[in-house]
């Protein structure tokens, strides 16, 4: 405690006092700066009031030199983008779902890419089908030829075995040809003749089964492997995990959106791997550190230093074998550049400089004295001492320490921060509801929905009026007709031998009447309606009678089941798995709630995945009707909900008083009270703080009583 001191009349001495106090870094403290030199001027004595002066007595303090950066327990994180622009399609995945290796995340628009490979299989099987046809009855009437070839060789055989003598003795005893020969000669010959067309034949027909095979087979591959090429491109164009994990992150975007080329659209954090993120640290800081460690949930971590891929943020690998910390937690990464415990101090106004020496005044036997001193280490607040004075000395200083009228014993505790705010409702899955009618000209007419209205599938959207071609009609009708006369007539001439052209005459006649139906339907269409149930989130913009060209989107449709809640962090209160209460009224008035969790890491996400918005997922479901004006937010159409909750900063730490803290420069002193009743200012080192407490990383323990006030 400081004292109060009256000289003696003859001791008396005035001094002029220069106060220098340093510069810090963050919220620790940094080191003295070099001070100009400072003059210690000698005056006569003085008596009475102007000869009273404080002191405080020598002390050991901790010292501290440190960063302490605001962080939060992160997970790994793998971050995904195309090679090649891209249309966005849709999601694979959303926000918060759990993910396995090799699930989809993202996939781009497909329409095209899949009707090209609808249309190459499709050509394959036509290609495969006519080639099966003409196999099977190839071979069929090679197996005929090649039984009959079989038999006339046999016969031939056989006529072999049963050759007559060709020279017979005549009635002169002379040679003469054999009748029966020359009969039998002339029957081989026919056979044999009959054997060498139908041998001729097999060959040809085995010919031309073999160039059909051969130009099949090349066709074939060919077109597989236009056909693998098709599906290779639609498979780049979904992106999958290469982790099994948590979606941590998604770009926005809706159906047919561009995507640039190595843009980041999709995160997966792998919630078992635990890191520890922060604003970016220098590398300077960071090599000339003597320590680095984290502190979450009261509890100290050991971390390492990870090169990540941001460079907005440093990433450190979190030691934490037994799983005590959560993805989320607020944490903080310290710095330890310089720390002195337990050393002797005085205050950093009571040391004087003349030339290169330094003083301190001490109150000796009454009488105040000079002493030469040796310094070390300095917060700007306290300075260390090396040589000069003694531990419980008494030094003059320029400020006065008294009991306070508060005091507090320190307890640990939670530090909680509340939060309070309003958010839009965002719906990442959205439907695009498109013009269907390709045949004849299409003009609108009216919606028949509001933006912000739910539809059930099959609503009616919008009502249009379709103009159709009755040339084209007519004239596909006209061919139709004459396709059926061609068949009858195919039919009535050999239905047997006309085969193959009235099953070709058939599918002719079943794909006119497939167009002509479509082109019916078409043409008889009087209303484009919702494919899928949800929120209309957009409408297009047409007026009566304007034109509207096939496939043009008429509007897009939320799936309201998957819903997330937009929410300002400006004071950085929202972490990664926070629980809020959300409020909100219906259409009748009536105030409802619901739970939302966060499940976005806001501007300590990498690249343009990061916001300094967080996303909350809500329930389930979509909410009761609710009852807002329409905004507008980043494009869509949204919400305005209420959300509160009171959310964990800190827990299982010192707590103490904001009220009772001193922050010089970023140093955080209280004044404790010692068991002699003495007040001794006490430096620690501050994690963080919200509008009432500070938490404490070092320098104070529980039972210590402070005072204030």
């Amino acid at each position: 405690m400081s004292k109060m001191t009256r000289f003696p009349h003859k001791m008396v001495i005035s001094v002029c006092l220069i106060m220098c106090m340093c510069a810090s870094m963050m919220t620790g403290c940094g080191s003295v700066p070099v001070m100009e030199e400072e003059v210690v001027e000698l005056h006569e004595p003085q008596t009475g009031d102007a000869a009273v002066m404080n002191t405080e007595k020598v002390a050991r303090r901790n010292l501290y030199h440190t960063l302490v950066y605001d962080a939060v327990v992160y997970p790994y994180v793998e971050i995904y983008s195309y090679e090649a622009g891209q249309k966005f399609g849709s999601y694979g995945a959303v926000l918060g779902e759990t993910v396995d290796r090799g699930a989809p995340l993202v996939h781009m628009e497909a329409q095209a890419v899949s009707k090209k490979i609808e249309s190459m299989k499709e050509r394959i099987l036509s290609l495969t089908e006519t080639y099966e046809k003409f196999r099977v009855k190839a071979e069929e009437e090679l197996a005929g030829l090649r039984k009959e070839l079989e038999d006339l060789k046999n016969i031939l055989e056989d006529m072999e075995e049963e050759e007559p003598e060709q020279y017979i003795a005549g009635a002169g005893g002379q040679s003469t040809v054999n009748p029966a020969y020359a009969s039998w000669q002339k029957e081989w010959k026919k056979c044999e003749g009959q054997y060498n067309d139908k041998d001729l034949s097999v060959s040809k027909k085995a010919e031309a089964l073999r160039q059909k095979t051969e130009l099949y087979e090349l066709d074939y591959q060919y077109y597989s492997g236009q056909l693998q090429k098709l599906e290779d491109e639609k498979r780049a164009g979904t992106i999958t995990s290469q982790i099994s994990g948590t979606v941590v992150a998604l770009g926005m975007y809706s159906p047919g959106d561009s995507i640039r080329a190595n843009v980041p659209v999709a995160a997966v954090g792998d919630m078992e791997r635990k890191y520890v993120k922060c604003a970016k640290i220098s590398e300077i800081n960071r090599l000339r550190a003597l320590e680095i460690y984290a502190v979450a949930g009261g509890k100290r971590y050991e971390v390492s230093y990870t090169e990540g891929n941001d460079d907005k943020h440093s990433l450190f690998k979190l030691t934490d074998e037994e799983g005590d910390t959560e993805i989320g937690d607020a944490a903080a990464l310290v710095l330890v550049l310089d720390i002195r415990e337990q050393v002797l101090t005085v205050s950093a106004d009571s040391i004087y400089k003349d030339g290169l020496q330094q003083y301190v005044y001490v109150l000796e036997d009454g009488n105040v004295v000079t002493r030469v001193v040796q310094t070390g280490m300095s917060d700007g607040v306290y300075t260390e001492i090396l040589s000069g004075v003694e531990e419980g000395e008494q030094v003059m200083t320029s400020h006065e320490l008294t009991v306070g009228a508060n005091t507090a014993v320190l307890e640990k505790g939670v530090l909680k921060n509340v939060y309070a705010g309003s958010g839009t409702l965002i719906y990442p899955v959205r439907t695009m509801v498109n013009n269907s009618v390709e045949n004849g000209t299409v003009y609108f007419q009216e919606y028949q929905v509001t933006e912000d209205q739910h539809v059930e599938k099959g609503d009616v959207i919008a009502t249009i009026r379709v103009e159709s071609d009755g040339v084209l009609l007519e004239g596909k009708e006209t061919e139709l007709k004459r396709a059926k006369e061609r068949l009858a007539d195919l039919i009535a001439q050999d239905e047997e031998k006309n085969k193959e052209a009235i099953e070709q005459r058939r599918e002719s006649i079943a794909d006119l009447e497939e167009e002509i139906a479509l082109l019916r339907t078409d043409y008889g269409t009087t209303a484009i309606r919702a494919t899928v149930s949800g929120r209309v989130l957009a409408l297009g913009e047409y007026v009566v009678g304007d034109v509207v060209k096939y496939n043009s989107p008429m509007a897009v449709v939320a799936d309201e089941n998957i819903t997330f809640l937009s929410l300002g962090n400006e004071g950085g209160y929202l972490s990664y798995g926070d629980v809020l209460r959300i409020t909100y009224k219906d259409t009748e008035g009536k105030d409802r709630t619901a739970e939302g969790t966060v499940v976005t890491f806001g501007v300590a996400m990498d690249g343009v995945l990061g916001s300094k918005d967080m996303l909350a997922a809500l329930p389930e479901g979509r909410l009761e009707d609710v009852q807002t004006d329409e905004l507008s937010f980043n494009g869509y159409a949204v919400n305005r909900i209420d959300a509160n909750g009171s959310l964990v900063v800190m827990e299982n730490v010192v707590i103490v008083p904001k009220a009772a803290v001193t922050v010089s420069e970023g140093c955080t002193y209280v004044n404790v009270l010692m068991e002699d009743g003495t007040v001794m200012p006490v430096s620690f080192l501050a994690g963080g703080m919200n509008r009432d407490s500070y938490w404490v990383i070092d320098g104070l323990t529980e039972g210590m009583k402070i005072c204030w006030g």
